[in-house]
């Protein structure tokens, strides 16, 4: 079973940042350019390196899991 995290990121919307987010292994769900925000989502055991690259990468202003439980799905 993979387990799912969903993480929302709060940032200054440039489109390499989001190609980042994607080479690093995010899929994104939602950007929101005016309200400033997009919803990832991310394999559990990616997600400490993940949230390691947004600490240091530049437009992001703040992250937070989602506190919704995802499914796990048998693959």
């Amino acid at each position: 079973m993979i387990k799912r995290v969903e993480i929302l990121v709060y940032i200054n919307y440039k489109a390499a940042l989001i190609q980042q987010m994607k080479d690093f292994g995010a899929d994104i769900e939602y950007v929101n350019k005016k309200a400033g925000y997009c919803v990832c989502y991310i394999d559990g055991p990616r997600a400490k390196k993940f949230t390691d690259f947004l600490r240091r990468a530049k437009g992001v202003k703040k992250f937070e899991f989602s506190p919704t439980e995802l499914v796990e799905i048998d693959i």
